[in-house]
């Protein structure tokens, strides 16, 4: 008997970029500090608000993200339920098929459900994953082309 399970996973640098986020922030933070004070020869203050404007944005753009991406989606055929896998405080969340309301297929592959919307990396194999995602659940691949 064969198992129709299907993993997919979140490649490497994602998933070390995403665990170490705040130590990455924190750096860059610090870099553009003493860019500021010893290249731009701005104050200390000047220094430290200037490196605020530029890195808090895209801290609160990643954090607002950062908790929709899954490090592995697990698709059971045989039960007919998916499982996400987060290394967080949230662990797995496990679902049925039937409450996954469509997948769109970009860059990343969107599970859409009432309450949640989660993400993980396409595969390169898109064709095979596309028609296997296509044969249990609405795939909207909104502008990407499957070829």
């Amino acid at each position: 008997m064969t198992k129709n399970i299907y993993t997919f996973y979140m490649p490497g640098e994602e998933r070390i970029f995403f665990e170490y986020f705040h130590g990455f922030a924190f750096a860059f933070l610090l870099l553009f500090i003493v860019l500021g004070v010893f290249t731009m020869k701005l104050s200390i203050v000047d220094a430290l608000f200037q490196a605020f404007v530029i890195v808090l944005p895209f801290y609160g753009v990643i954090l607002m993200f950062k908790k929709r991406f899954a490090s592995e989606v697990t698709l059971d055929f045989d039960v007919r339920k998916i499982r996400f896998v987060f290394r967080d405080e949230r662990g797995t969340i496990e679902r049925e098929f039937r409450e996954i309301k469509k997948v769109n297929f970009g860059f990343y592959l969107t599970f859409v459900m009432e309450d949640a919307r989660i993400m993980v990396k396409r595969p390169d194999n898109k064709k095979a994953i596309f028609q296997l995602l296509k044969s249990v659940f609405r795939v909207d691949r909104g502008i990407f082309p499957i070829n």
